[in-house]
């Protein structure tokens, strides 16, 4: 994995291009969300393997564009870090997301730091971390 061949990735996720997409991940990743700041005392969410990753992504990307882009980027032997800023623009109302419902026109965006474990050129384990929740006014993706 390099940095190249990660933003190929993001480009791939940004097209809902999920076989492409699958082609990133170990058959068992393992994705670990931020506990939900809305309601912090909710069990923190965990998708297993490419299934749950589907699951989750397909049925999100039903109610809004999704859109990523990179910041600050680090790759040390298998473990690799990633800053994204994250825009969700909803286009249908979706409840329950981060631990609150979205209603369609709604604009949420955040910027995340994402620590990934690497083996076979593959995503093994990833963990995602809150960092900045931002005013939807200044979408630009």
């Amino acid at each position: 994995m390099d940095k190249q061949r990660f933003l190929k990735y993001i480009d791939h996720f940004n097209n809902k291009r999920y076989e492409d997409v699958m082609a990133y991940y170990d058959p068992g990743v393992l994705i670990e969300y931020p506990t939900m700041l809305a309601n912090p005392k909710a069990p923190p969410v965990t998708r297993r393997g490419r299934d749950g990753f589907l699951e989750q992504y397909v049925n999100l990307h039903q109610h809004c564009r999704e859109a990523l882009e990179v910041g600050a980027f680090l790759l040390d032997g298998n473990m690799m870090a990633a800053e994204m800023y994250t825009e969700f623009h909803f286009f249908k109302d979706y409840p329950n997301f981060s631990g609150r419902d979205m209603k369609a026109g709604d604009i949420h965006i955040t910027t995340n730091w994402c620590i990934y474990t690497i083996e076979n050129d593959k995503f093994k384990h990833i963990r995602v971390a809150h960092f900045r929740l931002h005013d939807a006014k200044t979408a630009r993706l």
